[in-house]
């Protein structure tokens, strides 16, 4: 229940982008302004999601995840109220970015406490649950806004985001628990004040003391202000390098896609407005299958390396590593799914090219989504893994490196295909 509430509250930080592309021509006419300002927003948006999960995610190490997570949707929840009641540009451009600022950070400290709650036996299969929740809205976003402008009106949009987030703020408030490791040690030491939830989930079974390092003293952690430097420190290790790039250049081809994916079919095969939202469907299916399936073989493979060679590991309470090579058991099976993921992607671009059933692009989206979708969970976990003292920190630097290198791309994607076509 505590990783569904961090999922949960994960799943704002993706859905706020991908339901606002379609208000965007309706924000335009109703604010008087034209589609290229209303623009602007997405980039103040990505500006702000590049920035401040790295001051969150060094916070949630810090002072621990539950009074950044609940500070994040609290943030979020009234920049949703703001931009449902807004009525200018300028208010809009301003609370995109609070919007932003506030739920941005949330891919981190979900990270976070996943590595807290779960040893790298049992990770993979959590993994996926968060894996769901961040990658089905891209998806599933674009029709969810379709059906409420359909219905109501663009400030529809920021009313059901204003509702949801104020839910599962109100649970977070009610049943999230601290578990941050430097707060509540292995779960034996109470935690105290606004990391104490109000309403006591049933303990978790406990990990060997010897595997948790000391709590921070209270007086300690207030001097220790957040540092957003930390974020680049990480990127210092070669082996986290290579982790984001990867991540980075499979998250490129992905945002890419899906920014193409209802133009290319407008006009390749001349499909309405509703069907060029429905044509993400495939891809999120896919993601959602993927994310459960490849959690569950994460652990199978871990299981299949530290056979013999490291069994100890397999207790259910040893969170250290040792000199263990991780990077084997979650690289294991993926490595044939980058291969599969761009042969689909390059079959993908020449089917759009030769203009054939459209059958067949969706089934390779489908494919993509699938192959793509086992890459993101095991890096992810491989990230919780290979910083086991700072999940969240590692989980910013994630998202700095792959908001950068997705936005870079995005910016010469319409040209590029302009000049080269989609093949």
């Amino acid at each position: 229940m505590i990783i569904g509430l961090a999922a949960f509250g994960r799943w704002f930080s993706s859905i706020s982008s991908f339901s606002y592309f379609s208000a965007i021509p309706f924000l335009a006419s109703d604010l008087g302004v034209s589609v290229q300002q209303v623009n602007l927003t997405v980039t103040s948006y990505l500006i702000m999601s590049g920035i401040f999960p790295s001051i969150m995610g060094d916070a949630a190490d810090r002072f621990g995840r539950r009074p950044v997570f609940l500070a994040a949707l609290i943030i979020y929840f009234a920049a949703n109220i703001g931009l449902a009641l807004q009525g200018s540009f300028s208010a809009l451009f301003v609370l995109r970015m609070l919007q932003s600022a506030g739920i941005s950070g949330t891919f981190s400290i979900a990270y976070g406490v996943l590595g807290d709650l779960f040893t790298p036996a049992e990770r993979g299969g959590y993994s996926g649950i968060i894996s769901f929740f961040i990658n089905t809205p891209p998806s599933f976003g674009p029709v969810l806004s379709g059906v409420l402008l359909l219905r109501w009106s663009w400030r529809s949009i920021f009313w059901f985001l204003a509702i949801g987030s104020g839910v599962c703020l109100t649970l977070m408030v009610l049943l999230l628990p601290e578990t941050a490791r430097n707060i509540v040690g292995n779960g034996t030491i109470p935690a105290r004040d606004i990391n104490r939830a109000l309403i006591p989930l049933p303990p978790n079974r406990k990990y060997d003391t010897s595997d948790t390092k000391p709590a921070i003293p209270p007086q300690q952690r207030r001097r220790n202000l957040p540092n957003p430097l930390t974020t680049l420190q990480i990127l210092r290790k070669p082996g986290t390098a290579i982790v984001l790039v990867s991540y980075g250049i499979n998250y490129t081809v992905y945002c890419c896609l899906q920014a193409s994916l209802s133009s290319l079919f407008v006009n390749i095969y001349h499909v309405s407005r509703l069907v060029a939202g429905l044509v993400y469907l495939p891809f999120g299916i896919a993601v959602a299958l993927s994310a459960f399936g490849t959690g569950n073989l994460l652990d199978f493979d871990f299981k299949k390396t530290v056979t013999g060679t490291g069994a100890e590991l397999m207790r259910q309470n040893v969170t250290d590593l040792g000199n263990f090579q991780i990077e084997r058991a979650r690289l294991r099976t993926v490595v044939f799914s980058v291969a599969l993921g761009a042969a689909f992607t390059m079959g993908y671009g020449w089917s759009l090219r030769a203009g054939v059933s459209m059958a067949v692009p969706l089934l390779l989206q489908f494919l993509i989504g699938l192959t793509i979708q086992m890459v993101f969970t095991a890096l992810n976990t491989l990230l919780v893994d290979l910083h086991p003292d700072r999940p969240s920190t590692a989980q910013a630097a994630c998202n700095f490196v792959r908001c950068e290198m997705a936005a870079a791309c995005l910016a010469g994607l319409d040209a590029f295909i302009q000049s080269v076509g989609p093949g």
